[in-house]
């Protein structure tokens, strides 16, 4: 009798698992099939990656010289321009960024669980 009981709940949770696992390869299929594929997508990231490294380091570099309030407000128009719309944009809900679909929270557990274990594997 208890054996039947473990099975059947070891059972269920595989189940879940499971229904987890083809909801998510059905959101990346549809994600491939009508937004982008797997390359495109790296690309964008790539892009974005190297516009904010780019700018981050024209800002820390005018501010770390910046002798006034002036000239610290200064330092920030750069990236201002390149990514200051995005804050209206998303507070219109005029664009809706995944991770908030996600969750900020779970978004950012699966980046640092993601990095921490290339990084053992880099090791």
């Amino acid at each position: 009798m208890m054996d039947n009981m473990i099975a059947n709940q070891l059972s269920t949770e595989n189940e879940q698992k499971i229904l987890e696992r083809n909801q998510r390869i059905t959101k990346r299929q549809k994600i491939t099939n009508r937004i982008a594929d797997e390359g495109s997508l790296l690309g964008s990231t790539s892009d974005i990656s190297h516009i904010l490294l780019h700018e981050l380091s024209i800002f820390v570099n005018k501010l770390s010289q910046a002798n006034s309030l002036a000239e610290m407000r200064a330092s920030t128009e750069s990236l201002k321009n390149v990514i200051g719309a995005i804050e209206g944009k998303v507070a219109s809900g005029e664009v809706e960024l995944p991770y908030q679909i996600k969750g900020q929270t779970a978004a950012l557990d699966e980046a640092l669980t993601r990095a921490h274990g290339v990084s053992n594997l880099l090791k």
